[in-house]
């Protein structure tokens, strides 16, 4: 039950966010050209809103993968721990609040020490920004990408149109606060 309410949730907010205008989404490929993730943003209010999709039978690690790691581990060692996705902001736009993301999916597996969240499909990402100047921001993602057998680092680098005014609000309905941000 918990699954689903989260699912819609999730198809709530997505929903919400089709109005506006989304940066041109760009895909994070594999060395060999498989696509991996594709990433869009967007200015929506005060929130810079990113929207983060593995592709199928893929997935990407929470913003705050290594935090929840820690606290799992309890100070015990462990075989690993999986790079957590990170969003750097610059150009027309500042980071000037908390990241919120989606609530991460548990892949842990604690019999084998190894804690691990992250996101399947579509996730959401924002945090208020601050206006600086310009008409474009340029917003880069970074992430692990991994699938049963492997995983990559993926970058994708996106220029997002920074909207006079506050334009369309934002609710961060169904996203929560990235721990230690």
């Amino acid at each position: 039950m918990n699954a689903l309410c989260r699912a819609v949730a999730a198809l709530a907010v997505t929903a919400s966010l089709w109005a506006g205008d989304w940066s041109e989404p760009v895909e994070a490929t594999a060395r060999d050209g498989t696509a991996l993730v594709t990433c869009r943003a967007r200015v929506a209010g005060e929130f810079l809103v990113v929207e983060v999709t593995a592709a199928a039978g893929w997935h990407v690690y929470a913003m705050d993968n290594e935090q929840r790691a820690r606290e799992a581990l309890a100070g015990k060692m462990s075989l690993g721990v999986e790079r957590n996705t990170e969003v750097l902001v610059s150009g027309g736009l500042e980071q000037v609040g908390v990241w919120y993301q989606s609530t991460p999916d548990d892949h842990s597996q604690p019999e084998l020490r190894w804690y691990s969240y992250g996101f399947e499909g579509t996730t959401l990402l924002a945090s208020r920004v601050r206006r600086t100047g310009g008409e474009m921001a340029s917003v880069e993602v970074r992430a692990q990408a991994c699938d049963s057998a492997s995983c990559v680092s993926v970058e994708a680098e996106l220029r997002v149109k920074v909207p006079g005014g506050d334009g369309a609000a934002f609710a961060l309905d169904g996203l929560v606060p990235v721990r230690g941000s």
